[in-house]
């Protein structure tokens, strides 16, 4: 009898010391990161801050050559390249860096977000927010398309694109689900 008892407080004891530790309110600035892999999430942080910086940069550029302007205040770099091209070629230009942009800006989140949490609810949701902005967007061009009305929709539509051109959406993303992580781990 006095063995089995003796048994269970050992197994009991080593239970304990093998359980991980608990995410508390002293060190919760530490412990945030406990459901990410914190270096992989950093570097797709910067990897999207970069690819923001330099796509306003791109389009900054683009609108001031399409004015006519020769000094402007994000043109950190000369870019020749532009400069003896058209209005209309660089309008062209300026749709299919969209399209690019778009899908760099989705691809690098989707992949960050699956890649940076051990869950895959910040990934699932990534591809829904991703979605329905593109369906919101899809059912308002075609709208535009079939009242011939795309100047007046052309606000709309670059709010959307503004909205996923930055590291905005993992970065809320990624709060939202620590948040989330934190509050039912009470």
């Amino acid at each position: 009898m006095a063995v089995k008892s003796c048994t269970r407080l050992i197994k009991k004891k080593t239970q304990k010391l093998k359980t991980p530790k608990r995410l508390t309110k002293v060190n919760f600035f530490f412990d945030i990161f406990y459901y990410m892999k914190k270096l992989l999430w950093f570097l797709f942080l910067i990897l999207l801050a970069l690819l923001s910086y330099y796509r306003e940069v791109l389009f900054v550029s683009i609108n001031a050559v399409i004015a006519g302007e020769q000094f402007f205040w994000a043109k950190t770099t000369q870019i020749d390249f532009f400069h003896n091209k058209s209005a209309a070629t660089l309008v062209q230009y300026k749709y299919i860096m969209t399209v690019g942009f778009t899908l760099l800006f989705g691809l690098f989140t989707v992949i960050g977000l699956r890649v940076s949490f051990k869950e895959r609810t910040p990934f699932l949701l990534v591809l829904l927010v991703y979605a329905l902005c593109g369906f919101v967007a899809f059912v308002v061009l075609l709208y535009s398309f079939l009242t011939n009305s795309f100047n007046s929709v052309y606000s709309f539509l670059r709010l959307i694109i503004e909205y996923v051109h930055n590291p905005l959406v993992y970065i809320i993303l990624s709060a939202s689900f620590l948040g989330y992580s934190y509050s039912q781990k009470k």
